[in-house]
């Protein structure tokens, strides 16, 4: 008996030195009743991973929106510092927000940053909307916060930690060529180079978190435009929602079929009806952002649909009033059969998938389902959503 607890317990030491380890990390908007206990706080996460760095820091974001005195100013000093004491530290941005980022980046260069701005309109169609760090090749972290003081205070988020040598390169493979991108290099022949991709569905890792053993997988976006060898983020997302069979629960700040006059866009559509009509049950919330607008038609649709149910979440204003571009549903996942979850950095529309830059993250386990499953659950039940009216007519939120 004893020889057996023993084994029991090497085996586990063994799995929690040597396997990858995950870690969920949601934003808590300021004066809500949300944050789950099975998740950290992304400003001691950013904090704790940057100031570990020794070697290198690759940071590749949408944009950089910082606020003097609030709480990314001490993460923008934890990147300068690193640079100083000597870490190679590179920082991409996309074009689109140059207005917002070009605050930012000047200071950065001065501390020794190697900053790029990436045009990925010009290289894939779209922005390059992915968010995601790598720090000295070892552990990686992506999610739905933008580099933002409003994303860690006055949104609702939701990223994760990955140590994982293996993540960690594949996810440098996609810095690499899009660096090289903004760089002036061709689009997507730099994508090709460099070794193939080392997690994906059929080479999942496996990885600890909160106590117990998941395996996961990487997808990118968009499609036709990812890392040699990597999913592609739109067609693992169609699989994981075909192979339900209970229940598919998700949360996103936007759903639409169109966007900007691009024919309709069905694929993701088509696959939440196909899952509900074979009996599963489909909960999702969706931000008020979305509503007032053109995808209240395909909203409102879906809404209507058979085992399809659908609530709007409108967080509340600021004890200190108003702020511009917050107070928002901004996380971006699913949890399907309390078994399968997905976290991504894409909004569900046409352009996320199809030509913008993206990075999500399968997970298949109990242990991370259970998470998700925590944070919907407040978010579903929760003071601030409520079923979308078919026949209401929604006014656009102010957002500035």
């Amino acid at each position: 008996m004893k020889k057996t607890l023993l084994a029991l317990f090497l085996a586990a030491q063994a799995l929690s030195s040597s396997a990858a380890e995950l870690q969920f990390v949601e934003s808590v908007p300021d004066g809500t009743v949300y944050g789950s206990t099975m998740a950290a706080r992304p400003q001691a996460v950013w904090l704790e991973m940057i100031g570990s760095a020794a070697k290198t820091l690759d940071l590749e974001q949408f944009y950089i929106a910082d606020s003097t005195g609030e709480v990314l100013e001490p993460v923008l000093e934890a990147v300068k510092a690193a640079a100083k004491r000597g870490v190679r530290v590179r920082v991409m941005v996309d074009k689109v927000m140059m207005t917002e980022s070009g605050k930012s980046l000047p200071a950065l260069k001065a501390a020794g940053v190697d900053t790029r701005v990436i045009d990925f309109k010009k290289a894939g169609g779209g922005v390059q909307h992915a968010k995601f760090f790598v720090v000295d090749g070892a552990e990686v972290y992506t999610g739905s916060q933008n580099f933002d003081w409003r994303s860690l205070k006055h949104i609702h988020e939701l990223g994760l930690r990955i140590k994982s040598a293996r993540a960690a390169s594949d996810f440098a493979r996609l810095f690499e060529g899009d660096w090289a991108l903004a760089g002036g290099a061709e689009p997507k022949k730099v994508l090709q180079k460099k070794g193939k991709a080392e997690i994906t569905a059929a080479r999942p890792e496996k990885a600890a978190l909160n106590g117990g053993e998941v395996s996961y997988s990487l997808s990118f976006s968009p499609a036709g435009f990812v890392p040699k060898g990597a999913d592609t983020e739109i067609t693992e997302l169609l699989k994981i929602i075909n192979a339900a069979k209970k229940t598919v629960r998700g949360q996103v700040m936007t759903y639409a079929l169109t966007e900007h006059g691009s024919r309709r866009w069905a694929d993701l559509d088509s696959a939440f009806r196909k899952a509900a009509a074979r009996g599963v049950k489909i909960e999702l919330v969706f931000a008020d952002w979305g509503m007032g607008g053109k995808a209240d038609r395909d909203i409102k649709a879906l809404a209507k649909t058979e085992n399809i149910e659908v609530k709007i979440s409108v967080l509340p204003e600021h004890s200190s009033g108003f702020i511009p571009f917050s107070r928002v549903e901004h996380l971006k996942y699913m949890v399907i059969d309390g078994e399968t979850g997905y976290v991504t950095t894409s909004n569900w529309g046409p352009g996320y998938f199809l030509t913008s830059r993206g990075a999500a993250v399968i997970i298949k386990g109990a242990a991370g389902a259970a998470v998700l499953e925590d944070i919907f659950g407040k978010t579903w039940a929760g003071p601030y959503a409520q079923p979308v009216d078919p026949l209401k007519e929604y006014r656009p939120v102010k957002r500035n």
